[in-house]
């Protein structure tokens, strides 16, 4: 019988067939349910980052944080700034330096509710502290929604998509737990090369409460200069581009060098150094714009010195590569010093996060010890992890 349609090579050939036929219908159902618990594994890990840096920023404000504590930082976690409109392009830096200015606001007043006792340098941190908890807990948070849309829809393309993202996204969440902790911890951070070069230069300074800044005098390439930076050593950013304002009315400046973190590519060393011309900062853009704007009007120079570091580095405890950068970036800030006009009044400005860094060259010292603690521990654990290999 099997001879007369073909023997068993057509009868497999049939089976094989309706086997083809069956998974071309089951193999994306299939695929998409691999991916999908998969995709759970990972949601759940980022969770779990959230949850332990919201822990961090909650330990920050308390030791043994009340439950009223709890409840307050969870729901602020959900906290939210609406950026303005930008379709009439037209004022609009002005409306986000509202809206930052507004949100830097809300960030300090609930600080002082939930811990009223904590010194001001604290609160810095833990303000902080609270954004890098809140980042992770936003990360999985998104990621959350996309992965119930792909369940409820079984959008297999888009199973795909975020899988293949997936690996950046952890890198993202895990330097944000990395970032509460240093916060939390007060310690330097990569962003805050710029002040701890601008710090090492200081010795007396004037501050600038309202617009959280420093000023100082120094002496570079035999030469009378300004440096400033952001008010340490709590964590923050300060307000240059107002600073800058300030100053202005009091003092004549002739030429501005701003020296701040940079965004290395991969495959650049952490800690290599770069020159430019422009305003060296990050941020809103607000304050990059109050620059550029005085220095249009009275046509001040603008010089800028990058020290490279990646993102996950820029918000994660300084390395000893920025650490050990530092002198040659501050040989680029004399010589553009020494470029300058021997009358030329110039004012330096050492750009970002100035968490664990001092106002002056003595109090940069303690950031210094506290680094290298973390430095000897983090290559003890390491050496403990890595066993006999």
């Amino acid at each position: 019988m099997l001879s007369q349609i073909g023997g068993g090579d057509g009868l497999l050939n049939i089976i094989y067939f309706i086997l083809f036929m069956v998974m071309i219908f089951l193999y994306p159902r299939l695929m998409t349910t691999q991916t999908i618990w998969k995709l759970e594994k990972d949601v759940a890990e980022l969770e779990g980052m959230a949850e332990k840096s919201r822990s961090i920023a909650l330990h920050a404000v308390s030791r043994k944080p009340t439950k009223e504590q709890k409840i307050a930082v969870k729901n602020f976690m959900e906290f939210f700034a609406v950026s303005p409109v930008d379709m009439d392009p037209y004022g609009i830096v002005k409306k986000v330096d509202m809206v930052v200015r507004q949100m830097d606001y809300r960030f300090t007043y609930f600080v002082n509710q939930i811990a009223p006792q904590a010194s001001d340098i604290q609160k810095a941190n833990i303000k902080d502290a609270l954004l890098g908890a809140m980042q992770s807990y936003q990360i999985a948070k998104i990621v959350r929604h996309f992965l119930e849309t792909i369940k409820k829809y079984k959008i297999f393309q888009l199973a795909m998509i975020l899988q293949m993202q997936i690996p950046l996204i952890v890198r993202v969440a895990k330097a944000a737990v990395r970032a509460t902790k240093a916060f939390a911890d007060g310690m330097p951070v990569g962003d805050g090369i710029g002040p701890l070069i601008a710090a090492r230069m200081m010795k007396k300074v004037t501050r600038f409460t309202e617009e959280e800044f420093v000023l100082g005098e120094a002496k570079i390439a035999g030469r009378n200069v300004f440096v400033s930076k952001a008010l340490g050593p709590g964590a923050s950013t300060g307000y240059p581009g107002k600073f800058l304002l300030k100053l202005l009315k009091k003092q004549k400046i002739d030429r501005i060098i701003t020296v701040d973190a940079a965004l290395k590519m991969e495959g650049e060393k952490t800690g290599s150094l770069a020159e430019g011309v422009g305003v060296a900062m990050g941020g809103s853009g607000v304050d990059r714009y109050e620059i550029e704007e005085v220095a249009l009007a009275k046509r001040i120079p603008l010089d800028a010195v990058a020290v490279k570091v990646s993102d996950e580095d820029a918000l994660s405890v300084m390395k000893r590569e920025l650490v050990e950068a530092a002198p040659q970036a501050l040989k680029m800030v004399e010589a553009a010093v020494q470029r300058a006009g021997t009358k030329e009044k110039i004012l330096i400005i050492g750009v970002g996060n100035t968490c664990g860094v001092g106002n002056d060259s003595a109090s940069v010292e303690i950031g210094m010890n506290k680094l290298a603690m973390h430095w000897k521990t983090e290559k003890s654990d390491e050496e403990k992890k890595s066993g006999w290999f």
